[in-house]
């Protein structure tokens, strides 16, 4: 009886022992899985982070001892330890004609990442600037005469982007002439939508528009009424004078762009959709 339970007890310790030892080489790989990705991600490659580890287990080794270890071909063990030997992270010292390397400090990590930190810092005024003279510029021409108006419309069909317009007066739609109308039908071919708000004199006019497909118009009071029009599409603005000869202020900025379409949008929820006049 004593046998079988010195027996039993025999079997439970080399089970425990054999659960420690996974459980320990399990945590080991895992950390050296963790050490591996970290080595990259603060700019070692993938070699250059395995010999490191492999060095800082063997404390020092030889060229053949590490590829053995680390799993790195012998011909890129080489390539990799003069990499890390430039970056200041390993040493070597020659036994009988051997090169023996071994691993400097772990602090020098530290020191690495802050030297690339301390090389940027050099360089990131610079490329700052470089980067706000690159950003979006404001682009503003001036124009004169209907035809430029027109031209700017046609080129914004290619955007095949809605158009926004108000501010519009009546005498404006007289001044573009016949050519609106084969604007809208080219428009329309290409399914752009395009919103307009006129000034309530301009009533017929707008039951027209709201007649055709990719088409909404609406108007408002006198007391809105201006005789500068304004055209949003895309990063693009143009303001028009609408008394002869017409002058067309043409603005592409996207900032600008977006402060005029919501300041559209503020005045497309007051205005009027019906046609009807005023009781």
């Amino acid at each position: 009886m004593f046998g079988s339970l010195f027996t039993g007890y025999i079997q439970s310790n080399i089970i425990l022992i054999i659960d420690i030892y996974v459980v320990t080489s399990m945590l080991s790989i895992w950390g050296d899985n963790m050490h591996e990705k970290i080595l990259r991600e603060i700019g070692l490659s993938n070699n250059e982070a395995k010999i490191y580890l492999a060095l800082l287990e063997y404390g020092s080794a030889t060229a053949c001892k590490i590829a053995e270890k680390s799993g790195v071909h012998r011909s890129n063990v080489y390539d990799a330890l003069e990499r890390l030997l430039e970056k200041g992270l390993v040493k070597y010292v020659i036994k009988g004609n051997v090169k023996v390397f071994g691993v400097l400090s772990p602090e020098n990590l530290l020191s690495y990442v802050n030297q690339k930190s301390e090389l940027l810092k050099k360089i990131l005024p610079e490329m700052m600037l470089k980067h706000s003279l690159t950003e979006e510029k404001t682009r503003a021409y001036i124009h004169q005469g209907v035809s430029a108006f027109r031209l700017i419309l046609q080129e914004w069909l290619k955007k095949k982007k809605p158009i926004l317009v108000y501010g519009i007066p009546k005498n404006a739609i007289d001044l573009i002439g016949p050519w609106i109308e084969v604007f809208h039908n080219e428009r329309i071919k290409k399914k752009i939508q395009m919103n307009h708000i006129y000034n309530d004199d301009a009533k017929e006019r707008i039951s027209f528009l709201n007649k055709l497909p990719y088409t909404a118009a609406r108007f408002l009071n006198n007391k809105y009424e201006s005789m500068v029009s304004t055209n949003i599409c895309g990063d693009e603005v143009m303001l028009s004078l609408w008394i002869p000869p017409v002058i067309v202020i043409r603005i592409t900025s996207s900032k600008i762009a977006e402060s005029y379409r919501n300041y559209f949008n503020v005045l497309w929820n007051v205005a009027r959709q019906d046609a009807r006049q005023d009781d």
